[in-house]
């Protein structure tokens, strides 16, 4: 029974070490410095963030946005990364949710870099619903390993979970990679 036990510890030590090196592998500092990530942020936000009032898709890289985007950098962070075989970036980040309650939202995708960090090509896969922190922790990185491993999300939609993981795709909007934003079959 000792045995048994000891070899129960044994193997649950190195399930924990190698959960901790997982987390390691993703983690965004690994892949750019703070200050990288928050370039980088700034420049997906023209994507990720709702258009600034007044502007269009057309005009949203206008200069005089540039207050409204700056803000809305703020509202974010880099949770996730990992380096694919390709040289682009899956990424996971959060921004604060508008809501009464404490909340975050998780955008998960890929981008590219240049070798100066600027933006090449930015496209997302999911978003999720509005939740609490730790909900929103461990929900989204449960999507970004799938996501990474190039497993099908469709089951964390909508219709299939409610309001607990994927509110966008869905049935009727995805993201048009050509546009970089989101949009509904009918503006198709």
């Amino acid at each position: 029974m000792k045995k048994i036990l000891k070899t129960f510890r044994l193997l649950f030590l190195l399930l924990l070490t190698a959960q901790g090196c997982k987390k390691d592998d993703y983690n965004p500092d690994r892949y750019f410095s703070k200050k990288e990530q928050t370039s980088i942020i700034r420049e997906c936000v023209y994507y990720s963030a709702k258009v600034p009032p007044g502007a269009t898709h057309e005009t949203k890289f206008n200069q005089e946005f540039n207050t409204y985007y700056d803000l809305a950098t703020q509202e974010y962070d880099m949770r996730a990364c990992y380096q694919d075989k390709d040289s682009a970036y899956f990424f996971l980040m959060t921004r604060k949710a508008r809501s009464i309650w404490p909340a975050r939202e998780a955008i998960g995708g890929k981008f590219s870099v240049d070798h100066k960090t600027k933006l090449l090509d930015y496209e997302e896969t999911f978003r999720t619903w509005k939740m609490t922190e730790d909900t929103l922790n461990t929900r989204s990185f449960e999507l970004f390993e799938l996501m990474i491993k190039g497993k099908d999300l469709t089951h964390f939609q909508t219709k299939y979970k409610g309001d607990r993981y994927i509110e966008f795709p869905d049935d009727n909007y995805s993201f048009d990679k050509a546009t970089k934003r989101w949009r509904s079959k009918n503006e198709r």
